[in-house]
């Protein structure tokens, strides 16, 4: 709910904003301005920097080439450079003063020839003649770059005839080490583009300044640049200050305003709340203390508009009134069950069309009278015990609750009917309607239904025993006798009428099922020995099909309180389901494992798989994934319908989770029989609640040793492939995994669940190999050389760590 505020508030707040915002406004233009000059202040002091250091560099190279130009014209170097022999000591130390302290990497002397003359015994690599020629050719003087260096030639003349000179070497970086290192911001120098020094993040978005040497410089000969770069935020130090002084100056200014603009507010807001508090306590018509002209109309205004919305909300009330009831009326006269309302006395006080049809009375005939008229006599003393018990308080039975009645007509004759009684008040009354269908039709339809298919089936049956019967003969006695042909026509035969008998067995039990016609025989039964039964009754089906079947179980006391017959029913539709869709040389595995006080029976395939998009209906009648390959392996669709209701006629359940192309679980679970001392001992000698671990690998005969060591503290579930681990980990909770490695299948995405749900995990190797790392990875173990009873107390030390109860 909103918050209310006075308007005198309202219109505070309103020119207050006004005020904020124009110092909003105020600030950011001399913002903006203040920015533009500091931005050129620095851009001013870059350029003075950039040209600084440009000229520093020109001073330094200037400085090394009036060196080279003394050292080469004075009269010793010339006398020395004549007179060779006696002069090479004196040019040895006039060469090492050039480098001492200077930017002049290495210098030499050169002859007439331009042949260095050089006592060193190593090669100078650096020098060839064609760097003096123009020098010995034109006599004078000069400074090139070549490959990153600066060369100054200086010719050494004797009565204007070139005799040799002194060329020097100076080395980029030494050169301008002594300008750039002073320099506080980042900067980018170029020479001859493609030489280059670059201090600090050159592109960063600041203020950026480029400078060349100006052409009387000595280095504007050799294309050099330097561009200089501020960021942005240095200039938030010069801001800063100015910026908070501006904004306390102007808060300072704001104060009285606001005392100005609260006190305006209230002056010019009084009028209006009079106004306002006159419209809201009602006291029309409205009039107002005031002078203005603008509040008188606006009081006059409030007047005429009060009496033309009272005015039309009565001519609204009025037409929704009897447009609400001109549509209940109509659809009460045309909906096709018949509608009665009653009042708490029992008298009828609406009878609509159909009722008037079902009855066979007019509306007037039965308006006003006890609803007791439409009742036979034993149900009419029932009906109004029922109302007298409701009406003091006690429970319904009727109201709310659809249930079947029986009903009277006018000629006396009665009839099935569907009754739903609702409650509502009208005017204050308590009413009640209800709605009446005649099912007579109905009923009989079930009942031609239920003695149809009955007929059928029994007439169906018959022969097809006797068909089944002969054509067993002809193949048990006379298959020899027989042409292959003709003996493939008769198997072929024969299966068809198992399958058609199937088909008339499952029709028969999902009929007895709707009609709760079901019977259950239960007594004490071992569902281990259940299980054996109904594999072994399956071995030749799974041969026929060329697959193989493995039991495997915790116990073999696994007694339950069931129907064994029923019980030897699922598993025999669930073994047919995973034999038919599993792949020539497969094998179905069926395991019988101890739960918390649940026995739980798994039965895994590796066929096609189920669709997803199939799921949800599995467990429907009729129900085939619409597939060639379930297609082409046959079956009726009811009998996991079947086998479910079988279940939860034991109070048991059964689900199932698949893998598209890799397989498909069916399980289901059934009670211990509480009610016996066996089944209660073995309850007492179980865990409380035995550890969940996943073992993820395709070495079955691992996976039956592990189940053995382990049990009974541990309940060990196996995966053979990746996926369907990742299923399983989605399926329940698990305290622990082992995983076989390597596997053909990338463990990223099973890594990242186990690392969400922080899973111990054990590797299992084969041989040395490097496994993947991970924080839930706590140990390893080579398959070849593992020692399960090592395993086991390793893995019971981890799980009472983790977990602080008892452990294997």
């Amino acid at each position: 709910m909103a918050t209310k505020t006075s308007i005198a508030n309202r219109f505070s707040r309103r020119l207050l904003l006004l005020l904020v915002s124009f110092l909003f406004v105020l600030v950011g233009a001399t913002l903006v301005m203040e920015m533009l000059r500091v931005e050129r202040q620095l851009q001013n002091k870059l350029h003075a920097e950039a040209f600084n250091t440009l000229s520093l560099l020109d001073l330094e190279l200037k400085t090394q080439q009036r060196a080279v130009s003394r050292t080469a014209q004075s009269q010793l170097s010339i006398n020395s450079l004549i007179n060779i022999g006696s002069g090479q000591y004196y040019f040895h130390h006039a060469l090492e003063d050039l480098t001492l302290y200077t930017a002049i990497e290495d210098a030499l002397l050169f002859d007439y020839a331009g042949n260095a003359l050089d006592e060193r015994e190593e090669d100078v690599r650096w020098y060839s003649p064609n760097l003096v020629t123009d020098t010995l050719a034109s006599g004078r003087g000069y400074v090139t770059f070549i490959n990153g260096s600066f060369y100054i030639i200086e010719p050494i003349s004797y009565y204007y005839a070139v005799q040799g000179g002194i060329i020097a070497k100076i080395n980029l970086d030494n050169l301008t080490k002594a300008a750039l290192e002073n320099l506080g911001h980042s900067y980018h120098l170029n020479v001859h583009q493609k030489w280059g020094f670059t201090e600090g993040n050159i592109d960063a978005p600041g203020i950026k300044v480029s400078r060349k040497p100006s052409p009387n410089m000595l280095i504007s000969n050799f294309d050099i640049s330097i561009t200089l770069n501020e960021p942005y935020i240095s200039m938030l130090g010069v801001i800063t200050p100015w910026l908070t002084n501006f904004i306390i100056l102007a808060l300072v200014a704001m104060l009285p305003l606001v005392l100005i603009t609260r006190h305006l507010g209230q002056k010019m807001a009084t009028p209006i709340v009079e106004l306002a508090n006159e419209v809201k306590a009602g006291k029309y018509p409205v009039k107002t203390s005031a002078s203005d002209e603008e509040l008188t109309t606006l009081a006059e205004s409030f007047n005429q508009a009060t009496l033309e919305i009272n005015r039309i909300n009565e001519l609204n009330l009025q037409e929704e009134r009897q447009s609400g009831q001109s549509q209940l009326l109509a659809i009460v006269d045309t909906v096709m069950d018949a509608i009665i309302t009653i009042d708490s006395k029992g008298y009828v006080a609406t009878f609509n069309p159909a009722a008037e049809g079902l009855f066979g009375y007019r509306a007037n005939d039965v308006i006003g009278k006890k609803i007791n008229m439409l009742m036979p006599e034993n149900f009419s003393r029932e009906h109004d015990t029922y109302l007298s018990n409701y009406l003091s308080g006690k429970q319904a039975k009727i109201i709310g609750v659809g249930r079947e009645v029986v009903a009277k007509r006018k000629n006396g004759t009665t009839f099935s009917a569907e009754l739903s009684v609702s409650e509502m008040r009208v005017s204050g009354r308590r009413m009640f309607t209800g709605i009446i269908r005649d099912i007579t039709s109905r009923k009989k339809a079930d009942a031609m239904k239920s003695e149809f298919v009955a007929t059928v089936s029994h007439e169906l049956r018959t022969p097809l025993t006797s068909i089944r019967g002969a054509l067993g003969l002809i193949l048990g006695k006379f298959s020899d006798e027989l042409p292959a042909k003709t003996q493939k026509m008769l198997s072929l035969a024969l299966r068809n009428c198992e399958r058609l008998t199937l088909l008339i067995n499952d029709i028969l039990d999902i009929e007895k099922l709707e009609s709760d016609q079901m019977m259950y025989s239960f007594h004490r039964n071992n569902l281990y020995s259940i299980i054996t039964r109904s594999v072994e009754d399956n071995l030749d089906y799974a041969r026929q099909h060329k697959v193989g079947i493995s039991f495997q179980t915790d116990t073999e006391s696994a007694y339950i309180n069931a129907d064994s017959t029923r019980l030897q029913q699922v598993m025999a539709n669930l073994l047919s389901n995973a034999i038919k869709y599993s792949n020539v040389g497969d094998t179905v595995e069926v395991f019988l494992s101890v739960q918390k006080d649940t026995y739980k029976v798994e039965i895994t395939d590796t066929g096609s798989g189920i669709p997803s998009e199939f799921h949800e209906k599995i467990f429907q009648r009729f129900s085939q994934a619409d597939s060639s390959d379930t297609r082409r392996v046959g079956g009726t669709g009811l009998g996991l319908a079947i086998s479910k209701s079988i279940i939860d006629a034991h109070q048991g359940e059964i689900n199932f989770f698949s893998t598209p192309n890799e397989g498909s679980t069916f399980f289901f679970t059934l009670p211990f029989d509480t009610t016996s001392l066996q089944s209660k001992d073995q309850q007492n000698a179980l865990p409380l609640a035995a550890f969940q671990i996943l073992y993820v690998g395709a070495k079955n005969s691992l996976l039956r040793d592990l189940r053995n060591q382990f049990y009974p503290s541990c309940e060990i579930s196996g995966a053979d492939t990746v996926s369907r681990a990742n299923l399983a980990l989605g399926q329940q909770p698990f305290e622990l995994v082992m995983v076989e490695y390597p596997l053909s299948e990338p463990l990223d995405k099973l890594m990242d669940q186990l690392s969400r749900r922080n899973i111990p995990t054990v590797f299992l190797t084969r041989g040395s190999q490097d496994i993947p790392q991970s924080e839930v990875v706590i140990a390893s173990h080579d398959i070849h050389t593992l020692n399960i009873g090592s395993l086991k107390s390793e893995l019971r030390l981890i799980l009472k760590k983790t977990f602080p109860r008892e452990a294997m």
